[in-house]
């Protein structure tokens, strides 16, 4: 899957937390900035969070090593593009 940019991931990270915030009743909110951290902000549980990880492993076409990602910054969403990005750019091994 070559030429995805990290604004591609966003732009898939903002329409997976769309979908996943409608199911509970709510709105996402217009804030989302890449600081804003998905956990603490009480947007999504960790339930939410592990459909998530799966929902862009299914973008990037395998499964992702989120080990690989620093666990705090699994849930802030700048750096989880980044590493996303990151991961699809690289050639599976």
């Amino acid at each position: 899957m070559n030429g995805v940019s990290r604004e591609d991931v966003r732009a898939y990270l903002v329409t997976q937390l769309d979908l996943l915030v409608r199911l509970d009743g709510r709105e996402l909110p217009p804030d989302i900035t890449d600081d804003y951290d998905l956990l603490l902000s009480g947007l999504l549980d960790s339930l939410d969070i592990l459909e998530l990880t799966v929902a862009l492993g299914d973008f990037a076409g395998r499964d992702l090593d989120f080990e690989a990602l620093d666990a705090d910054q699994m849930t802030v969403v700048g750096p989880l593009c980044d590493f996303v990005a990151g991961e699809v750019a690289r050639v599976p091994s």
